[in-house]
């Protein structure tokens, strides 16, 4: 086995077994292609449309694929979205767009009532510069997993942090930055070490899913399965009919979607699974190793990890209190197996776990149906901004000018 010595040939070498290296945050790399650019047309027109017109989407790959005809392809994507149970979505690898991705821990005291957490519930899924968040139940070892993109670390502390971590109910709030985004709502990502835009799901999952509720079928877990596993985003909408509704050039939108996902690898569509609609939890395990842990095996044990389907999230942290968050549904799991797994590795030496039934905002889209703002999304640029300072707005958690 390498052990990746300084000074020796196989220093540092297991960086090259990545789509991007290990890497710093906030760069803006050569290449890269603002939201509004030409490139991105195909997924915008997507977007725009596909809550009133599924067949965005490629019907006949699709009813092919799960075996239906094309119009109950159709009726099926328009129910489900309909139902808030998916969302089409895309992610960005913010490592090389411009941004920071800061994941951060948020610790209540012991004893607070449902009152005082549902305080910070709501101002959480209010927050506009929060892009991802998750509430957890209460009893958990943590309380609260979110996420943000920004260009400075000063400006998640002064805009988002700062307004809350040191009011009396606060016991911490830990940051972890992304070293590398694994797994995201079951899709491989940018920094998986294989299996690009892979969407996994275990048969064990996938069967007790159906058998504990009546909301989603087989064909409807197969329709998003097909969507999110098509091998080339050529197959994953029909252009001609977003050409009809934009006025765009079909071939011209796919061939420059192609590129910006397979050949840049710096974009993923995918169709999210919501999975608070089917009334499942998401269980968290935010796992610390030792710290004389070499870089190179914290990796491999994430790959390791990687290699199980039952985990709908893995998210890998540098510079941080933690190493790795990753999450499975409570009903459907063996957590048993799972926590087993996690502790046969001697180099970890803290797992801290905690169960949501609700997530807040999945990467700037709200997902708050009940208050009518499913999918109201504001993408905040921090470019040029300095949110240290005060800004004359009474924060609604602390009740303090910031």
């Amino acid at each position: 086995m390498p052990k990746y010595m300084i000074g020796s040939d196989e220093q540092q070498a297991y960086l090259n077994d990545y789509n991007w290296n290990v890497k710093g945050y906030s760069f803006f790399e050569p290449g890269v292609v603002s939201t509004d650019h030409k490139f991105y047309s195909a997924f915008n027109v997507a977007k725009s449309f596909y809550q009133i017109y599924p067949e965005v989407f490629n019907l006949p790959y699709i009813a092919a694929a799960v075996g239906l005809n094309q119009e109950d392809v159709k009726e099926r994507l328009k129910k489900m979205y309909d139902n808030r149970q998916i969302m089409l979505v895309k992610n960005s690898c913010v490592g090389v767009l411009g941004f920071g991705l800061y994941y951060w821990i948020v610790k209540l005291k012991e004893g607070l009532g449902e009152e005082q957490r549902q305080e910070f519930v709501d101002w959480m899924q209010n927050n506009d510069q929060i892009c991802t968040g998750y509430a957890m139940d209460a009893g958990g070892d943590f309380d609260f997993f979110n996420g943000n993109h920004m260009r400075n670390l000063d400006n998640l502390l002064g805009g988002v942090l700062d307004k809350f971590r040191f009011r009396d109910e606060v016991a911490y709030v830990h940051i972890c930055p992304v070293r590398r985004l694994v797994r995201e709502s079951h899709v491989n990502q940018f920094d998986a070490k294989e299996n690009f835009r892979k969407y996994f799901w275990s048969a064990e999952q996938k069967q007790k899913l159906l058998a504990l509720q009546t909301a989603m079928d087989s064909y409807d877990l197969a329709i998003i399965e097909a969507i999110n596993n098509t091998e080339s985003v050529a197959d994953m909408f029909d252009y001609d009919v977003l050409a009809k509704l934009s006025g765009l050039d079909a071939e011209e939108m796919k061939k420059d979607f192609v590129y910006l996902v397979e050949q840049t690898k710096s974009v993923i569509p995918m169709v999210y699974f919501n999975y608070r609609a089917l009334g499942l939890k998401m269980h968290f395990y935010l796992v610390s190793m030792f710290q004389n842990t070499p870089t190179w095996r914290s990796e491999q044990i994430c790959d390791e990890l990687s290699l199980m389907p039952e985990f709908a999230n893995i998210f890998d942290f540098a510079d941080a209190h933690h190493n790795l968050m990753l999450s499975c549904y409570e009903e459907i799991t063996d957590l048993d197996k799972i926590k087993a797994k996690l502790q046969s590795y001697g180099e970890i030496g803290e797992i801290l776990e905690a169960s949501s039934s609700r997530q807040l905002r999945r990467w700037t889209c709200r997902l708050d149906d009940e208050n009518g703002l499913w999918e109201e999304c504001v993408f905040t640029d921090d470019v040029l901004q300095d949110r240290t300072v005060n800004t004359g707005v009474i924060c609604p958690a602390c009740k303090e000018e910031k």
